[in-house]
């Protein structure tokens, strides 16, 4: 699955909007979607300095192949 951020401009880069997709995010930003996909492939160059947005891919986990221990067991 891929996320789309904002993330704040400081040195934690903390994300401060998250979406499913660009369209979202343009809403939510209120910014052009033509201007999110720059700032994504300019920031892989290294050239942004403002509002940073990125792209991450997120791998879904299904509940039955989860690796956490059961809350309640039967004694």
């Amino acid at each position: 699955m891929t996320l789309y951020m904002r993330v704040s401009r400081d040195e934690y880069e903390l994300p401060e909007i998250v979406t499913d997709t660009i369209q979202e995010m343009a809403e939510k930003s209120g910014t052009n979607i033509n201007c999110i996909r720059s700032h994504i492939s300019h920031r892989k160059a290294g050239r942004i300095k403002k509002d940073r947005f990125i792209r991450v891919e997120v791998e879904e986990e299904d509940e039955q192949d989860s690796d956490l221990p059961y809350m309640w067991e039967e004694l």
